[in-house]
C-alpha cells in the first residue's frame, strides 16, 4: 500500500514539475519570437511566427482561407509556390511578408519586424526544413 502511494506521489510531482517545464518558455505574443541569423528552426521559430501572424481562427488556421492553412508544416509544404526550399525570391510567402505581392489583409503586420522578415526568408533558403 505504501509503495502505492509513494508512486502516485512521483508520478503527481513529475507531471506537475513536466506542466511548468513545458509552459515556462511558452511564447506568448510575436515580440517574444527572435530568428536567429542561421539554423532557423520551424518549430521554435516559424511555427509560433505563423501562428502569431497568419494561422489563426478566421484567417490561415484550419479554416482555410484561400485554401490555405499555415499552422501544419505539411500543409504548407502542400501549397504549390508557397514555400520553395531554398529560394526565397520566388516563395510567395516570402513575397508577401516583404509586400512584393499583394495580399487581402495584414491583421498582425504591424508587428512584424525586419527579423522576422529576414528569418523568413533564411528558413527558406536554408531549405524550410521540418526542424
Amino acid at each position: 500500500m505504501r509503495n502505492k502511494i509513494y508512486k502516485a506521489i512521483v508520478i503527481i510531482l513529475s507531471s506537475i514539475i513536466l506542466f511548468y517545464a513545458c509552459n515556462s518558455n511558452a511564447l506568448t505574443s510575436l515580440d517574444d519570437i527572435v530568428f536567429p541569423e542561421k539554423d532557423v528552426s520551424y518549430l521554435h521559430q516559424v511555427e509560433p511566427f505563423l501562428r502569431f501572424t497568419c494561422a489563426f481562427v478566421g484567417c490561415h488556421g484550419y479554416t482555410a482561407a484561400g485554401g490555405v492553412i499555415l499552422n501544419d508544416y505539411f500543409e504548407i509544404m502542400k501549397v504549390p509556390g508557397l514555400v520553395i526550399p531554398g529560394n526565397a525570391e520566388q516563395s510567395s510567402l516570402i513575397q508577401i511578408l516583404e509586400d512584393k505581392l499583394p495580399h487581402f489583409t495584414y491583421y498582425e503586420r504591424s508587428k512584424i519586424n525586419q527579423n522576422h522578415i529576414t528569418g523568413m526568408r533564411k528558413w527558406v533558403d536554408e531549405g524550410a526544413k521540418n526542424n
